[in-house]
C-alpha cells in the first residue's frame, strides 16, 4: 500500500476548492471551525493540517461577495497503528480521514440586500465541494467513484446539514513476505471499499463544510503455499476493521461541527 494518507490531502483540498476557484487569491484570517476536540481526542485522532485562506470573490447582482475559509483535517491515528502492527509495518496509511471548514463571507450572508444570492451562494459551496472531493479523490488513487445517495445529517447545533454518500475504492497493491532467502508469499492485490460523506450546511452567518472517509469493509484473506513437496504455509491476514463503528464515528464527528 504505497499511496500514503490517500485521502488526508484530498479530503481538506475539498474544503480549500468549495468556491470553485482553484487556488487562494490572498491571505485572509477567519477562525478556526469548531470541531467536537472531544470526541477527537477519545478516538485517538490527530490533527494534520491547518490552513487558510481566500478563496472566492464574486459579484451576485449590486454586491461583491468575499469569501474565507478556515480548514482542518485529521487521521485516525490509532486506527492507523492498528493496523500498521497487524501487517508488521508493510501498511502504514491513513485509512480513517476527518475533515473541517468554516467559510466566512463579507458581506455575511445574513446581510446581503433582500438575501440576494444567499441560496445561490450556498449552493455554489455544495456543488464545488463535491467536485473537489471527488478530483481529490481520484488524485490519491481512489477509483470508481459513485454517489450511493443523498441525504441529511442532524447537526448537533439543531440544524440539519445536506449530505453527499460516496463509494470508491481504493486499490490494496499487496504485500509479499520472505519466508527463507529464495522463497516468499504474496498477498495478491485486492480492491478495498471505502465510503465518504460530504456535508453543507449554513451556519449563523456563515457556512460550514465537513466529512470523512472510512473503510467500508474489512479486509480478510487465506493464504496457502506450497514451498516443496514437504512443506506448505498458510497465513490469514485479518485487519480487524469496523466499518459501521467508523462510519458512526465520522458522522458523529461531522454533526459536532460548529
Amino acid at each position: 500500500m504505497n499511496r500514503r494518507d490517500y485521502l488526508a490531502v484530498g479530503l481538506g483540498a475539498a474544503a480549500a476548492g468549495i468556491s470553485g476557484c482553484s487556488s487562494f487569491v490572498a491571505s485572509a484570517e477567519t477562525p478556526r471551525p469548531a470541531v467536537p476536540t472531544d470526541r477527537l481526542q477519545e478516538g485517538g485522532w490527530t490533527e494534520t493540517a491547518d490552513d487558510s485562506g481566500t478563496v472566492l470573490k464574486n459579484e451576485y447582482g449590486p454586491v461583491t461577495v468575499e469569501a474565507v475559509q478556515h480548514t482542518l483535517r485529521y487521521e485516525d491515528a490509532e486506527l492507523r497503528r492498528q493496523v500498521t502492527d497487524r501487517t508488521l509495518g508493510r501498511i502504514d496509511t491513513a485509512l480513517s480521514v476527518f475533515f473541517a471548514s468554516r467559510v466566512d463571507f463579507s458581506p455575511n450572508l445574513d446581510n446581503l440586500p433582500g438575501g440576494v444570492g444567499q441560496a445561490e451562494i450556498v449552493e455554489q459551496v455544495r456543488q464545488n465541494a463535491r467536485e473537489q472531493f471527488e478530483s481529490q479523490m481520484r488524485s490519491q488513487g481512489l477509483t470508481d467513484i459513485e454517489e450511493t445517495d443523498t441525504g441529511s445529517i442532524d447537526i448537533d447545533t439543531g440544524e440539519s446539514a445536506d449530505t453527499d454518500n460516496l463509494r470508491t475504492v481504493f486499490p490494496f497493491e499487496g504485500i509479499t513476505f520472505d519466508v527463507t532467502d529464495s522463497e516468499s508469499v504474496a498477498i495478491p492485490a485486492a480492491d478495498i471499499e471505502i465510503e465518504g460523506v460530504l456535508a453543507v450546511w449554513h451556519h449563523g452567518d456563515f457556512v460550514l463544510v465537513s466529512g470523512g472517509a472510512s473503510p467500508a469493509q474489512n479486509f480478510q484473506q487465506g493464504i496457502e503455499t506450497e514451498l516443496s513437496d514437504g512443506i506448505s504455509v498458510s497465513i490469514d491476514v485479518d485487519l480487524g476493521l469496523e466499518p459501521e463503528r467508523y462510519r458512526e464515528e465520522v458522522r458523529s464527528l461531522v454533526a459536532g461541527v460548529e
